[in-house]
């Protein structure tokens, strides 16, 4: 079974508990990648309750790639658009697999953000899910326009999802990203 859980605009206060969870259940920096999955699992109690378990599996998810998997600078993993975002948890078969931000940025436009699905779950389709997941973020607040930055090794990715690619590269966190964009349907 496969459920997409939404925490819309989380408090301050709640943002920092999730990332207190985080911070003390492991360090990401130090986790080697084989156990990035035990990690996720141990950190993220209660996944499924649409509050500080949900967003602690999704901050938990975040931290194992980008920080331990992809070596982006912890300092830079959270940052002030997460109490203003909506974020996603996919959950299968009760294990969090992958998580995404959605931010309204303008009043037709739904940003996709920290995008990620935890190593032992790709290319199983659970990121395309995760995507149709943050557009439908984007037609709930009446947005027509989805764009994201993509690091680059995955632009293959969004084409095939029929985003197009809107920038030349440029460096985010250390990697190579491009900015890209497509119109997505409304109600």
């Amino acid at each position: 079974m496969c459920q997409c859980y939404r925490v819309p605009e989380p408090s301050d206060d709640l943002v920092e508990t999730a990332k207190r969870r985080v911070e003390t259940g492991s360090d990401a920096a130090a986790d080697p990648p084989a156990i990035i999955d035990a990690v996720v699992d141990t950190t993220a109690a209660a996944p499924i309750d649409r509050g500080v378990g949900t967003l602690t599996a999704a901050f938990a998810i975040r931290r194992a790639v980008f920080v331990a998997e992809q070596g982006v600078d912890s300092a830079l993993e959270w940052d002030d658009a997460e109490t203003e975002a909506t974020h996603l948890l996919l959950v299968v078969n009760d294990r969090p697999v992958g998580v995404a931000r959605a931010r309204l940025i303008d009043d037709s436009t739904v940003k996709a953000e920290r995008v990620a699905v935890r190593p032992s779950a790709r290319g199983e389709g659970w990121g395309r899910r995760l995507m149709d997941a943050v557009e439908a973020v984007g037609v709930d607040a009446d947005a027509n326009h989805c764009v994201l930055h993509a690091q680059q090794r995955v632009e293959g990715f969004y084409h095939n999802l029929g985003y197009q690619t809107v920038s030349e590269p440029f460096e985010e966190a250390g990697i190579p990203h491009v900015e890209m964009e497509r119109s997505i349907s409304t109600r």
